[in-house]
């Protein structure tokens, strides 16, 4: 999948995108916002806004900037905002894997249902790591390959028809994170049917901002959870 295509597919959808996405999606959007607790006056970044489903979850004393490669869908987003009394939220058309900010700009950063629809989901990972502050949330709403290995295989072979309506149906969440400086401290299934998850990081990278390094393998951050007695669902 390119930026091209994936811009094409998702501004013919997003006519009925809000059919689709809208109200069986409501609570585990909600629910998702939640994990990144957020505290008043922080400074929030949404990586792949689309139509703004998720926008009045998000408490009103804290700033949110969201992002979105797709005019459509982001034309969509704006009328949103002007339907709704939102003045704590800020949209621009950006691309994830070249966002313009400096390094540490924002207290927290919530991606749902985009991760598994970009053409490089390591550089939108590396992107949302360098623009969040050490110790932030990092919350990502997706469906990640089942560890069933049958079902898993058929989701690898289903993989190369989804990525022509525009996601991808076995991004593997262990190798997602590989060498990233993120401690997973939770994951939920979510509704409907269970198929998604709610994946809750902390930043670890080093001081300076730097992404790419000092990460630890996902198992040895569960393992370390365990030590430290964090909650590890």
């Amino acid at each position: 999948m390119d930026s091209e295509s994936i811009e094409r597919v998702y501004s013919t959808f997003s006519g009925v995108y809000d059919l689709v996405f809208g109200r069986w999606f409501r609570q585990p959007r909600a629910e998702a916002i939640e994990l990144l607790n957020i505290r008043g006056g922080e400074k929030v970044l949404e990586v792949g806004v689309g139509t703004g489903l998720s926008l009045t979850y998000y408490p009103r004393n804290c700033n949110v900037v969201g992002i979105d490669f797709c005019e459509p869908m982001l034309e969509k987003a704006k009328r949103r905002l002007r339907q709704y009394p939102l003045p704590h939220i800020q949209l621009l058309k950006m691309d994830a894997m070249k966002m313009s900010w400096p390094d540490n700009s924002f207290d927290a950063v919530f991606a749902a249902y985009v991760i598994s629809a970009v053409p490089d989901p390591d550089q939108v990972i590396s992107e949302m790591i360098r623009v969040c502050k050490v110790g932030g949330k990092i919350v990502l709403l997706n469906h990640f390959q089942n560890g069933n290995r049958f079902i898993s295989t058929c989701e690898k072979v289903i993989s190369p028809l989804t990525k022509k309506i525009g996601f991808r149906a076995d991004l593997d969440l262990g190798t997602l994170l590989t060498g990233k400086p993120l401690i997973v401290e939770r994951k939920q299934n979510m509704k409907p049917f269970n198929y998604w998850k709610a994946v809750q990081c902390t930043n670890q990278k080093s001081v300076n901002g730097n992404g790419n390094g000092n990460g630890a393998h996902p198992k040895e951050m569960l393992h370390l959870e365990g030590i430290h007695g964090r909650k590890v669902l």
